[in-house]
């Protein structure tokens, strides 16, 4: 059991006198000691007789430190409290925390339902037509993963993705971007001996300090792939210049000039140790317009394309005209049209604006002229993987695959039909419509021409066969209530507010969703703010009883006036009327809720539930004033349990009169930790003092008592000489 602050605070007065007593009496009995003569222990005389001063004062301060220690313990268990009620009324403060919806399904292994709180009570008619599914294709059979199909030369792979081939819009201008070279001109900075200059992927380091002039002759010259010269007088070099050569240096200027018109990159410089060079003109590629023109193809339903992240799906089959006409005179950053009368639109148009369509073909120019721009991007673009020669196993053609990363994957199982091919190569594209795809393959002939058929003697991949595991790529497609919806995943979350669908097959025909009021979850809620209130107010009684035995926070704020506030602002939280009433509830009573004298919180749950039965809006008004997310600082009136989370938000704030006495606690007694060094310093200088001073006296004492043994000898001496004897 822990001893209170008070007790403590006496037991500590008490054991100081008695120390001081007890020091005084030892320090008598050896200044008394001191005519007898030297070998007195004045070590401890000096020590006792600092005590006797130190302890005392010692003592006083450390009693007021444990007093303060007791009180942060305090704050910080009222401080924990409150912010618990806190979240107990934030639960409640909002109108959606009453939007408790619990759903049920007639046909619960077509689909699954998940509520949030902004599900709307009702029923509706959900009928699923048809899963989201991923393509899959299964090749023909393999003798081993390491069968070489072109004969131990390479192949390639050209992959159709988004979309089949036939369809796939075209440009039919060369993108603008393409006829830039890049043009760069570097200013160098001096470089000390062991700094390094990376331009274009070649690599300086000096071994010497050298001129922003010598740095670029050492440049000067050097063309695309160029390592040489190794081995610099001035310093060494690494790496190799890519994709640009430089010409001749003038002073401290150089310039670098793509060697390419095709889409180049940016001329990269960096440095270590030294001052970065300076590109001190544009880049050649931000003098760049871009334009060009995208032939669009007829459409099926089902089919998206997409054009520089502007995305169509077709509903009803759609000309290549009609699809143009869609995307025509639309401006960066659209979305429109919202509902054209053949499909859905998704995305926005990013970077380009778009002219005037003529038949199927459409103008796309970028929308910042002389910008760094990117290439027009068109889904259902082929992907060609290449493999070298010695990688064209099924193993190795998996594996390039799935390196590529392009939204295919590939596996290489093996049936163990009991066949001489049991290897069979799996292709799986993403969910949905969109992630549809075809494959084609290439052959490098004898001669190093290239060939749709394999060398002589291998198979090739093919997937010539139908197997019963292959897949067509299809979107999942709901109807609800009327209205059919067409979404790339199996899980909904847009066909109805606040509800989420998992499909997971098809519906006989309708299946009924009803969504109903969940009165047990704001119960629940309810009964949760009763027990923590009560849990905060017997905290406030334990801190302030002078009584209490709790360990750690027992008794450590009695007579507190804070903690007396406190207690009294929680207790009329629930009180009162509410600053937002309901026609038929206006006070916490109404709904079963009342506090007792002694401030104990009950709820009948009776009452609630015909509270909640019958009048629920008024509940609901009663309690958060039909607001959402208000802060904890806005006036505007907000129910019992709004205003109840700014109260408490203002107790435990920063600011707030808990954090503020703790902290003014923890303050006091920096300082009195202060006053102890100080002491400290003070008692060991007296105990110096005493020591020196009591070190004098007794060898004094001594020398008397030396004297006085050899006067007494002498004496002695001659009476014998008197007396003979």
């Amino acid at each position: 059991m822990a001893t209170t602050a008070v007790s403590a605070a006496a037991s500590t007065a008490s054991t100081t006198a008695d120390i001081a007593a007890a020091n005084k009496a030892a320090a008598q009995k050896i200044i008394t000691s001191l005519s007898a003569g030297s070998g007195v222990d004045t070590a401890s005389l000096a020590q006792n007789l600092v005590n006797a001063e130190k302890v005392p004062q010692q003592n006083a301060i450390n009693a007021k430190i444990t007093k303060n220690d007791a009180r942060v313990s305090g704050y910080s268990a009222v401080a924990f409290v409150l912010s618990e009620l806190n979240t107990a009324f934030t639960s409640l403060k909002d109108q959606t925390s009453f939007n408790s919806v619990s759903a049920s399904n007639s046909q619960p292994n077509a689909y699954s339902v998940t509520t949030t709180t902004a599900a709307a009570v009702g029923s509706s008619d959900v009928e699923v037509l048809q899963l989201a599914k991923a393509q899959r294709r299964v090749s023909d059979g393999f003798a081993s993963a390491t069968t070489p199909l072109n004969g131990g030369r390479s192949m390639r792979l050209s992959l159709g993705l988004g979309a089949v081939d036939t369809w796939t819009p075209t440009l039919s201008t060369v993108q603008g971007k393409t006829a830039a070279n890049e043009t760069s001109q570097v200013k160098f900075s001096p470089l000390v001996n062991g700094a390094s200059v990376t331009v274009g992927g070649l690599t300086f380091t000096a071994t010497q300090d050298l001129s922003a002039q010598e740095v670029a002759s050492v440049f000067s010259g050097l063309s695309e792939s160029l390592v040489a010269p190794t081995n610099s007088s001035q310093g060494i070099f690494s790496g190799a210049l890519t994709g640009f050569n430089a010409a001749t240096a003038t002073n401290e200027f150089l310039t670098f000039t793509s060697t390419t018109t095709g889409q180049v990159q940016d001329l990269a410089v960096s440095t270590s140790g030294a001052s970065m060079p300076l590109v001190t003109t544009s880049q050649g590629v931000t003098a760049v317009t871009e334009s060009s023109a995208v032939t669009f193809k007829d459409m099926i339903v089902g089919q998206s394309v997409t054009v520089a992240g502007l995305t169509y799906t077709a509903t009803q089959v759609t000309t290549a005209t009609e699809v143009a006409s869609l995307f025509a005179g639309l401006n960066a950053s659209s979305t429109t049209p919202a509902n054209p009368p053949k499909g859905t639109f998704s995305g926005s148009l990013i970077g380009f604006n778009t002219s005037v369509s003529a038949g199927a073909t459409l103008n796309f120019s970028s929308a910042v002229p002389n910008a760094n721009v990117s290439d027009i991007a068109v889904s259902g673009a082929k992907v060609n993987i290449s493999l070298a020669a010695g990688k064209d196993t099924p193993q190795d053609i998996a594996d390039a695959i799935n390196a590529a990363n392009i939204g295919i994957t590939a596996s290489l199982v093996n049936t163990g039909d009991g066949s001489a091919t049991p290897y069979q190569l799996v292709l799986t594209g993403a969910k949905g419509a969109a992630g549809a795809f075809s494959l084609s393959t290439s052959y490098t002939a004898a001669d190093g021409s290239i060939s749709n058929t394999p060398a002589v003697g291998s198979s090739g991949l093919n997937f010539s066969g139908v197997h019963s595991a292959d897949q067509s790529a299809t979107d999942a497609r709901v109807k609800v209530n009327g209205i059919t919806f067409t979404r790339s995943s199996n899980t909904l979350t847009d066909v109805l507010a606040g509800v989420t669908l998992d499909l997971k097959g098809t519906t006989t025909g309708a299946s009924s969703l009803s969504l109903t009021r969940d009165t047990s979850a704001i119960k629940a809620k309810f009964t949760n703010l009763v027990t923590v209130f009560n849990d905060a107010m017997s905290m406030l009684g334990v801190v302030t009883d002078p009584k209490s035995t709790v360990e750690t926070y027992g008794a450590t704020l009695v007579g507190d006036s804070t903690v007396r506030s406190v207690r009294n602002q929680v207790r009329s939280l629930v009180q009162g009327t509410s600053t937002t009433p309901g026609t038929n509830v206006s006070a916490m009573w109404q709904l079963g809720i009342k506090v007792d004298q002694t401030g104990v919180m009950s709820l009948d749950e009776t009452k609630l539930d015909t509270a909640l039965a019958g009048n629920f809006d008024d509940v609901v008004k009663a309690m958060t004033g039909n607001t959402n997310g208000l802060s904890a600082y806005s006036k505007q009136p907000a129910g019992f349990a709004g205003e109840a989370v700014r109260k408490l938000t203002k107790l435990v704030s920063a600011t707030g009169p808990i954090v503020s006495n703790s902290q003014n606690a923890e303050t006091q007694n920096v300082k009195y930790k202060e006053q102890l060094s100080k002491l400290d310093i003070r008692m060991t200088a007296l105990l110096t003092r005493y020591t020196k001073q009591f070190a004098s006296m007794d060898s004094l004492v001594g020398s008397i008592n030396s004297q006085k043994t050899s006067l007494k000898s002498t004496f002695d001496g001659m009476m014998a000489a008197y007396t003979n004897k």
